[in-house]
């Protein structure tokens, strides 16, 4: 096993090719001619929107059946349009392959110059081949013939709905921000319609009565080639668009403008006179929305086309799932905050005061180490209660001094660290006075240990100067704030 590519084995992967009245069977067929010729696991990826997906293979295949359209080999391949080979891919890719033989790699683009390649043709073999390189150029002739083929047969599949509609799916569950989230339903929304743009309209509702607040289009995509319908939209007077908002998530409705067999535009003539000629506009709700927010979706084209229902009933279930992963976001990003925060201050206490302190700057960050004169006293006196009380208040006092920017860390019981970016030390001083006023004005006493960070030094040493400085005060009730040594 392991022979060289002749031009017979070329010719044969080109005539079991032809023979084939699918792309998928005939990359199949092709994958068969080659793994029966080498031995090796070969595959064929052809390219979707964003990834490359497994359409045939043989052999130990251990990737999943899609992969990034800029991994590896194979995505250097799909960028360059030139064959790639990899002598000993034990050695390129540690620990990839663990478990299973593995040697040479060598992959080869499915392109006809000088149109860009649509997938690679790939294979891996089990032990290292010799002249790699010479294996590539072989296999670039395979790859240019199968490309041939599958031009016959009309090109790569296209994605089917049930393709896209996971895609996107499996898409808005990575989204680490509602706004990215948006983008991501924006896109969606194009993809699956055909229309020109899209754009999502958000508002925060008020009580009966009360002034409202604005709109905010929170993101928007448009396709290339088309109107940015969207722009001109948000361009409207806020009037326009906020009775377009109620329209749409007062009432729940769908609405299609444009369709050439005419519509009712009553409410909607704004945005005919913008230019939009086709126009699906929803309520975006999950199954708990929530009741303080509003949010439309207007897919938007200027040309006059026709979107079928089932078009339009799949992509309001495409935006609920949206909504469901809104709301799933809004509950992680609040149980990080509850993680990262003191209950009882609301400041955020020692697992991000590590990760700022980590980020301080020699010679621009000073830390301030607080600490509570007198506390067990005040806990032994008055109660545990009185002591929270004591807390809570200190800390609001203190973050009212400080600038933005900086940040008041809980730390300890009764102590605090204030990180601070700052010119010299001697601004860091003047801002632990301020503290310390506060303090005071609030009935409470503190001591300051106050330190800037030294190049060269770790941020952990400078909080340890910082700490002994904030001691040395505390001995010495004639000086509140003391500058490390």
């Amino acid at each position: 096993m392991g022979r060289r590519l002749s031009k017979g084995v070329i010719d044969d992967v080109a005539e079991v090719a032809a023979g084939c009245d699918s792309v998928a069977r005939a990359c199949n067929a092709a994958v068969s001619v080659l793994h029966g010729h080498t031995g090796a696991a070969v595959d064929v990826l052809l390219l979707s929107p964003g990834q490359l997906s497994v359409v045939a293979f043989s052999g130990a295949w251990q990737a999943p059946t899609a992969v990034p359209s800029h991994y590896g080999v194979v995505g250097h391949v799909l960028a360059t349009g030139r064959p790639a080979a990899i002598d000993d891919a034990s050695i390129a890719y540690a620990g990839l392959h663990a478990g299973r033989p593995v040697g040479s790699v060598v992959c080869a683009p499915l392109s006809e110059p000088p149109d860009l390649p649509i997938g690679v043709v790939n294979i891996e073999f089990d032990h290292v081949v010799d002249d790699p390189a010479t294996w590539a150029e072989e296999l670039a002739e395979v790859g240019r013939r199968l490309r041939q083929r599958i031009d016959e047969l009309g090109g790569p599949p296209a994605e089917s709905r049930a393709e896209l509609l996971l895609r996107h799916t499996l898409g808005f569950a990575t989204a680490h921000s509602g706004v990215e989230l948006a983008e991501m339903a924006c896109r969606a929304a194009v993809e699956l319609t055909g229309l020109g743009s899209a754009t999502v309209l958000t508002r925060r509702s008020t009580p009966p009565g009360q002034p409202r607040h604005p709109l905010r289009q929170s993101a928007a995509f448009t396709a290339a080639g088309t109107r940015d319908l969207p722009t001109e939209v948000t361009e409207l007077p806020a009037t326009v668009l906020s009775a377009l908002v109620d329209a749409v998530c007062r009432h729940g409705a769908s609405r299609t403008l444009g369709d050439p067999d005419g519509e009712d535009v009553r409410g909607f003539e704004p945005l005919v006179q913008a230019g939009v000629h086709t126009l699906l506009a929803f309520p975006v709700r999950g199954t708990a929305p929530d009741p303080r927010l509003e949010v439309a979706m207007l897919v938007l084209d200027e040309l006059e086309m026709r979107v079928d229902p089932g078009t339009v009933t799949v992509l309001e279930l495409l935006m609920a799932n949206a909504a469901e992963c809104y709301d799933r976001l809004g509950t992680l990003q609040q149980m990080q905050a509850l993680a990262e925060t003191d209950p009882l201050t609301g400041l955020r206490h020692v697992g991000p005061f590590t990760e700022r302190l980590a980020a301080a700057r020699a010679g621009r960050t000073a830390l301030l180490v607080i600490d509570v004169d007198n506390f067990k006293q005040i806990n032994d006196r008055l109660g545990h209660a009185a002591g929270d009380k004591v807390l809570v208040e200190l800390a609001a006092a203190m973050r009212e001094c400080l600038r933005q920017g900086d940040e008041l860390f809980r730390v300890g019981g009764d102590e605090f660290v204030a990180v601070l970016e700052v010119r010299d030390g001697a601004e860091a001083v003047r801002i632990a006075d301020r503290l310390v006023a506060a303090a005071r004005d609030n009935g409470s006493a503190v001591s300051v240990g106050v330190a800037l960070r030294r190049p060269g030094e770790s941020a952990e040493t400078t909080l340890g100067r910082a700490d002994r400085a904030m001691y040395t005060a505390k001995q010495d009730p004639q000086y509140a704030v003391r500058p490390a040594e």
